[in-house]
């Protein structure tokens, strides 16, 4: 935890060295006499035996509670609303005892008392959503004038008050009280507090000497200013427990000033430059303070992060999925030059803000995409549909068309995905189970080329084992004589960590064949779990289906196998260096045509 924000959070325990000396006293005279007192976990639950638990102690005091502080939202952020309303929403999901609010309400500085009333009302609609006790104070935007003082007794009551909350005193103060009395009269400047405000303050404490914390809550910090009469309230404060709340200058700042803590709250939705680092206090917040016993914790949160239980549910994880929904029809016309389809683009927002989808489709060589770019804004409860029309040669279609789409929701971004079109979906292609594996076989890689996209000259170079039909035909490999090994895998991903006993470092071949009943061009699909690959078909390399290689897309591989008619020959060749190690091959059967055997008769 930065230091700083220990110094804002941590529990606050006022001392003075006669006090801290008699609590050693006592300290010591407990350990000599008796066991610590304090109450472990096990006092405070019925548990089992040996349940795991880290003994930390329990809360003692039966009146703990906690109760959120909101900064300023006038003095600018006329367009800040959504920050004010967002901070009563995060409020309301942590459900302290009440709130207090100190000062600024409304932008105010006016004689007109239709245009105080206007944004009374304003504020009023925006606070209303606050769903526990709520205790303003004025500031100098609510009390500017004589008419603004009589307008906020009359509508909202007394303008400084003090109260009791499980022990504890609240003193409500006013900064303002001077527009109590008529502009630039007797007595106008003297003090920001007036006669009767510190009279009422003294007498409150002089009362309630026995309270275990006192808080005292203002808008201006007056203990900035020399002139404003707080010297009196802070030598009747003498040597009690207490913490000072303010706000006014939209910014955080904590003081200390007779070892107790003053703080300057910054504003919740009030106008200020922002500055990126918070340690500089220029950010919006709220308070959540917590009184436990004689310790008293602020937390200062910055509304955004805290979310009601409900946020996200399965039935708001449904309408985020229907948002788009992208249906390909394309299909390769061999018999034709040119092969023709579209995407078609169906969105639905089902949820409360706008949604925004951005789509583009990436340059290629060979596929013709028109319109390039879309974009589509949805207000809630909207759907709308669009398409892109597709074409390319029909004898060079690959590499597949990709394109790319982000969503924002509420102007945040939601999520942002590539995809590629296909001519067949991947789940209908034919995986191909069963394959006859020969490996490990050493690589000779150094850490300097396997950090990098380089392929070992041993792969690149290396040259086909001799397929042996009977599978007796021994190889020297990478720890002794090794042979083919048949393997069967319902999935289609061969793992050869699992089968060759997890090797570095290594290479291997896997083989099978496919039955074509004449001479044609079939799509096909590898995917690469691994750092190097290669595919042949009757002994031609297949290059757009290297790994590494520019053309893969998401490890996968989009080629066509130029299969003779009769039986043909496919080899897998892949290495990898550290672990990880699989491969997975699929082919477009829609025809059911094709036969598949790893050693055919």
């Amino acid at each position: 935890m930065h230091p700083i924000y220990r110094r804002i959070v941590q529990s606050w325990k006022p001392t003075s060295t006669a006090k801290l000396a008699a609590v050693l006293i006592m300290s010591l005279a407990v350990i000599a006499t008796s066991p610590a007192q304090t109450p472990t976990a096990t006092e405070h639950l019925q548990s089992p035996e040996r349940m795991p638990i880290v003994e930390r102690p329990f809360t003692t005091d039966p009146d703990k509670f906690t109760f959120a502080i909101i900064g300023d939202k006038t003095g600018g952020g006329l367009d800040k609303w959504h920050v004010f309303d967002r901070a009563i929403d995060e409020i309301n999901v942590l459900k302290p005892d009440f709130a207090i609010m100190v000062g600024d309400l409304i932008q105010g500085y006016t004689s007109d008392v239709t245009q105080v009333e206007a944004e009374w009302k304003e504020f009023w609609e925006h606070q209303s959503d606050l769903i526990i006790p709520f205790l303003p104070l004025p500031g100098n935007h609510d009390i500017t004038n004589p008419m603004m003082y009589d307008y906020w007794q009359k509508h909202l009551g007394r303008t400084y008050s003090a109260f009791t909350y499980k022990g504890c005193l609240f003193l409500l103060l006013n900064t303002e009280e001077k527009h109590s009395l008529p502009e630039d009269g007797e007595g106008w400047t003297e003090t920001w507090f007036g006669d009767a405000q510190v009279a009422y303050i003294i007498d409150e404490l002089t009362k309630r000497k026995s309270v275990r914390h006192t808080f005292v809550m203002l808008h201006k910090p007056a203990w900035l200013h020399e002139n404003s009469g707080w010297s009196q309230i802070e030598d009747a404060l003498a040597d009690r427990a207490y913490t000072v709340f303010a706000g006014h200058y939209h910014n955080l700042t904590l003081h200390t000033r007779n070892d107790r803590r003053y703080f300057v709250l910054g504003a919740t939705g009030g106008g200020f430059t922002e500055r990126e680092a918070r340690i500089a206090g220029a950010f919006d917040h709220y308070s959540i303070v917590t009184v436990d016993g004689n310790e008293i914790n602020v937390a200062i949160v910055e509304p955004g992060n805290i979310y009601p239980a409900d946020f996200s549910t399965t039935e708001i994880k449904k309408k985020l999925s229907d948002i788009i929904t992208l249906q390909p029809h394309l299909e390769i016309e061999s018999e034709s030059p040119m092969s023709e389809g579209r995407l078609d683009i169906v969105l639905k927002n089902g949820l409360e803000k706008q949604v925004e989808v951005d789509l583009i489709f990436h340059s290629s060589e060979n596929w013709q995409t028109a319109p390039n770019e879309l974009t589509f804004l949805l207000k809630p409860g909207q759907d709308v549909i669009g398409s892109v029309v597709l074409s390319a040669p029909s004898d060079a279609f690959l590499p597949l068309p990709t394109y790319e789409y982000s969503i924002l929701y509420g102007g945040e971004q939601l999520y942002r995905r590539t995809e590629m079109v296909y001519p067949v979906n991947p789940s209908e292609m034919q995986m191909i189970t069963d394959w006859v594996l020969l490996g490990p076989f050493n690589l000779d890689v150094t850490e300097e080329i396997a950090a990098s996209n380089t392929v070992p000259p041993d792969f690149a170079n290396a040259q086909l084992p001799t397929y042996d039909k009977s599978l007796d035909k021994t190889y020297q490999g990478k720890h002794g004589d090794i042979q083919w090994q048949e393997h069967h895998v319902d999935s289609g991903r061969v793992d050869l960590d699992i089968v060759l006993n997890k090797p570095e470092w290594s290479s291997a071949y896997g083989v099978t064949h496919i039955k074509s009943p004449n001479a044609q061009q079939v799509l096909a699909q590898v995917r690469w779990w691994s750092n190097l690959g290669r595919l042949f078909v009757n002994g031609v390399e297949i290059n757009l289906a290297a790994a590494p290689g520019e053309h893969l897309f998401y490890g996968r591989a989009y080629v066509e196998l130029p299969l003779k008619a009769g039986w043909n020959t496919i080899t897998v060749h892949s290495g990898d260096y550290t672990g990880g190690w699989s491969y997975q091959m699929a082919v477009d059967n829609t025809t059911n045509a094709l036969e598949f055997s790893s050693n055919p008769d």
